[in-house]
């Protein structure tokens, strides 16, 4: 399942930005393409960046995922989003199960339901690179 486009994502240089929160007057905007995954927890959403520290946001995965830029994230389980150019390979397991291996050395599960449409994603977006 591809993330929707969101008409509130504000680009700089093709890069889309992301609007986590707002303090007082200020707003803070953080570049998607820094954003390696997204795991959620509840009513809670820990963002994994590349080149700074993960951070909680007091919302749910549901509601970032209406954020992010179409084609560059997928949902690869019921609490996890992955950006798709941070993806290593796709490793698959006993009983339908699968891993995502990501390019820092994050390995996060891949839901059966979700597996063949996420390797033919992935596939075709090697083949495109090529």
């Amino acid at each position: 399942m591809l993330i929707p486009v969101s008409p509130s994502t504000v680009s700089i240089n093709n890069d889309p930005l992301l609007q986590l929160y707002s303090r007082g007057s200020r707003q803070h905007f953080f570049q998607t393409s820094e954003l390696m995954y997204l795991q959620g927890d509840g009513n809670y959403t820990w963002l994994h960046w590349v080149n700074r520290p993960s951070i909680i946001m007091p919302k749910t995965l549901k509601q970032l995922a209406g954020l992010l830029p179409a084609g560059k994230f997928i949902r690869v389980h019921r609490n996890s989003i992955v950006n798709c150019q941070y993806v290593e390979r796709l490793e698959r397991l006993k009983a339908g199960l699968g891993t995502i291996h990501l390019v820092n050395g994050s390995a996060l599960p891949v839901s059966r339901r979700r597996w063949e449409a996420i390797s033919e994603l992935l596939d075709h977006a090697q083949t495109s690179t090529k």
